[in-house]
């Protein structure tokens, strides 16, 4: 029951674009049935399958809309030429009339492709242009006031979904900041607590390590020098100061061992729930990145490509891999975004290219007619003398 009522929520815009349009179907043919006189074609078998040809021409303009624009990108163009064209025609046949609802319907969803200002104006003021023409041109009557009431009325709709896409738009922009917010946090804290680990174990060779091979040492004078009872337990000391001195080494070791930055759960949180795109992430567990530099290296680029994906791609999809492959670690990303785009480097990508030389890795950006790709190839194990 809660799956189908967050999918009714989800399509509820496309629901109500249903209901209206057949709404307007249905009341148009029916009026249309009844009188005839004034339109400019009959009620015949024929101009009845031309009309409904129409509407439904308009319906699948929806289903697009909705479900395939993302896909079928390079189709937008003619799309919406055909649907617009087949508004016009049907405010033409019937006089303005109902039918002008599905122009505020059209200018709502073609407001989301973010047009020229001047095409916008033009299909906001359409009615009453169409209007003017039906009543000066063919002697329509009450075409002026119907026109002039559904420019107002696309008027209104027009600001409504402006200000619906720009909420929209700032409550996506925030999110993913906020996703990339608690993805960085989350290395930066498992970044911290590596290095405080770190400098524990190294406070304690120094300190506790040093006083207590000290302390051994001078046990070891003393059961040389003391009487004959006193050999017995300067022994014993030294005993548990040879216990205690290597439970110390084993522990440092231990820590200094454990020393490696859960990469996965930033990566995972960066591409959780990132609005408009799918994005899958495939973590080899053989992966124990234990550099910071390397760690920040390989999020850097994953955050990058999911950024230029929203901001410069048209996917729906976008598939991220990391595994290892001969002490190396192996970058593939890959979006089914906009086949017809040119492979162009700008800030963003050239900044991952900056990031991998700086930790002598090698990167590499694709484009066809599958998408686009990066592939990646970064040391699993950063040597400092490499670096310099």
């Amino acid at each position: 029951m809660n799956k189908f009522l967050r999918l009714f929520v989800q399509r509820s815009d496309f629901l109500l674009s249903a209901v209206t349009w057949l709404f307007v179907f249905i009341y148009t043919s029916h009026a249309w049935s009844l009188n005839t006189q004034t339109l400019a074609l009959d009620y015949t078998p024929m101009h009845v399958a031309i009309v409904s040809c129409l509407f439904i021409s308009f319906f699948a303009f929806l289903i697009y809309f909705e479900f395939f624009r993302r896909r079928l990108k390079s189709y937008q163009t003619v799309i919406l030429n055909v649907t617009i064209i087949n508004v016009l025609l049907l405010m033409w046949l019937f006089n303005i009339g109902f039918v002008a609802i599905l122009l505020i319907i059209f200018l709502v969803k073609f407001s989301d492709y973010e047009p020229r200002k001047s095409v916008l104006y033009l299909l906001i003021c359409l009615p009453f242009f169409m209007a003017l023409v039906l009543h000066y041109g063919f002697e329509k009557e009450f075409v002026l006031l119907n026109g002039l009431a559904f420019t107002l009325y696309n008027s209104f709709a027009y600001r409504f979904a402006t200000r619906l896409i720009s909420e929209r738009k700032a409550k996506e922009q925030a999110a993913h900041l906020l996703r990339e917010l608690r993805a960085t946090q989350s290395l930066l804290n498992d970044t911290a607590t590596r290095d405080e680990r770190i400098r524990i174990a190294r406070d304690l060779h120094d300190t506790l390590g040093h006083h207590l091979t000290g302390l051994s040492i001078h046990l070891e004078v003393a059961s040389h020098c003391a009487s004959a009872q006193a050999p017995k337990h300067v022994a014993k000391a030294q005993q548990i100061t040879r216990l205690l001195l290597s439970d110390v080494r084993d522990s440092v070791s231990s820590m200094r061992e454990n020393q490696t930055i859960d990469l996965y759960a930033s990566l995972n949180s960066l591409c959780s729930d990132v609005a408009g795109l799918n994005v899958t992430l495939e973590y080899d567990p053989a992966i124990k990145i234990s550099d910071a530099l390397l760690a920040q290296t390989l999020f850097h680029a994953i955050q990058e490509a999911i950024t230029n994906t929203i901001k410069h791609s048209d996917a729906d999809e976008l598939n991220i891999t990391l595994r290892l492959e001969n002490q190396t670690v192996q970058l593939h990303i890959k979006d089914n975004g906009n086949k017809s785009a040119e492979l162009n480097l700008g800030n963003g990508l050239k900044g991952m290219q900056e990031r991998l030389a700086l930790v002598k890795g090698a990167i590499e950006f694709k484009h066809s007619d599958n998408g686009f790709a990066i592939n990646a190839t970064l040391p699993h194990k950063l040597n400092p003398h490499t670096l310099a």
